[in-house]
């Protein structure tokens, strides 16, 4: 058997001298991160990329694009178009057409109307023939029901279930008239301008229970606006005649009224924008007051703005665009020196700005995102399915373009 060799055996010194070796604290000179930091740094690295990312987006500017699909139409000069239910809705004095982007007809429906109107509310649409007698209502599915008036029709409004509120006015006298989609009659009064003066806008919720009149009045030589608020709620009827709020605005002319996102009530006068909230009462949430007179205005579910005459800082007189959230608060404001003949805020916020040929739009931040001159006219512009698809709606043709 072979013997074990013992080379050393261990001392209480050599212990004494291993126990006294210095341990290296491993959270000194930055050779450690905790855990904890280290998902600190990778979280703000991430957000960094995310905030570069978006400021990149922002201040990028398109002037082409590649055109990815294009479709001729055959159009009357006089047809106006419309983005309904995320498809492409065409009408004129002839009727309307239903269709998808690339044309397809969905449903068409034929009438015979001098002026033409329309108001949309989610799946339904009414359209009727102002100062006219005729009324159709319609939804994605088709045409739903005619109504004819026997006193001429100022505005209809639609609501979401297809119930239609109509101003019809003869004479002195207003009529104010509810109907369900089937035609009948809901709600109807009368307004006299001895007792209230003249309807000149009305605006319905999208549920129905919510009608706001925009009421002017004369009296001796001196015009005011009467804004009107009516419920048609179990609560609503509490109050006399349905009036749950009026507010009086003397020199005022507001010949714009509508109810928006949650069904808040906005109201457009020529110089100033009334934001109320969606209580019982009504009461008043925001006004913005505008320095010069109103040139245009243009809103969406959740923000709107206006343009307006400004005196640059070189003398020349330029047109400002401001654009509001829902809560008054102004996202953009910016001086543009092109000619307009038409602005609007598309359903992804962005601004878009013609004057025929030429297109501009801006982001909500006034950054101008894609400019480019069309050989045709551009009757109207509809977002994609990405951030940089359009489809630009032309003279004779519907364009699905990719900015580049």
């Amino acid at each position: 058997m072979e013997e074990f060799k013992i080379i050393k055996l261990p001392t209480n010194e050599d212990e004494d001298q291993q126990s006294e070796e210095p341990i290296k604290d491993k959270y000194q000179d930055g050779e450690y991160a905790p855990p904890k930091k280290r998902h600190m740094y990778l979280i703000l690295f991430v957000l960094i990329v995310i905030v570069s990312l978006i400021i990149i987006k922002m201040l990028t500017k398109y002037e082409d694009y590649e055109t990815e699909k294009s479709w001729d139409r055959n159009d009357s000069v006089e047809s106006t178009f419309y983005s309904f239910n995320n498809n492409l809705l065409k009408y004129s004095a002839d009727g309307v057409f239903y269709t998808t982007i690339d044309g397809s007809l969905i449903w068409n429906y034929t009438y015979d109307m001098v002026n033409p109107n329309i108001d949309v509310c989610e799946n339904y649409l009414v359209v009727y023939d102002k100062k006219g007698n005729e009324i159709d209502i319609f939804s994605t599915k088709g045409h739903v029901k005619t109504i004819t008036t026997t006193v001429p029709v100022v505005e209809a409004k639609v609501a979401k279930q297809g119930t239609i509120s109509v101003l019809l006015q003869e004479n002195d006298t207003s009529y104010i008239q509810l109907y369900d989609k089937d035609g009948d009659v809901l709600v109807s009064g009368e307004i006299h301008p001895e007792n209230s003066g003249y309807p000149v806008a009305m605006a319905l919720s999208s549920d129905a229970t919510k009608l706001l009149l925009s009421i002017i009045n004369v009296n001796e030589g001196e015009m005011s606006t009467e804004l009107v608020f009516y419920d048609f709620t179990s609560e609503g009827k509490k109050e006399a005649d349905n009036i749950v709020a009026s507010y009086k605005y003397k020199g005022t002319l507001i010949p714009k009224v509508d109810f928006v996102k949650n069904d808040k009530a906005i109201a457009f006068s020529d110089s100033k924008i009334i934001i109320f909230n969606n209580n019982l009462k009504v009461t008043v949430a925001k006004e913005i007051s505008v320095p010069t007179d109103i040139k245009s205005i243009f809103y969406n579910d959740t923000h709107f703005g206006y343009v307006c005459e400004k005196n640059a800082d070189s003398g020349k007189v330029v047109n400002e665009v401001n654009v509001y959230n829902l809560f008054g608060f102004r996202w953009m404001s910016k001086e543009i020196t092109e000619s307009y003949d038409n602005i609007q805020i598309l359903d992804n916020n962005e601004i878009y700005i013609t004057n025929g040929e030429d297109l501009t739009i801006y982001n909500l931040q006034g950054i101008v995102k894609f400019t480019h001159k069309f050989e045709e006219g551009v009757y109207n512009v509809i977002p994609g399915t990405t951030s940089r698809r359009y489809y630009i709606i032309e003279g004779n043709k519907t364009e699905e373009i990719y900015i580049k």
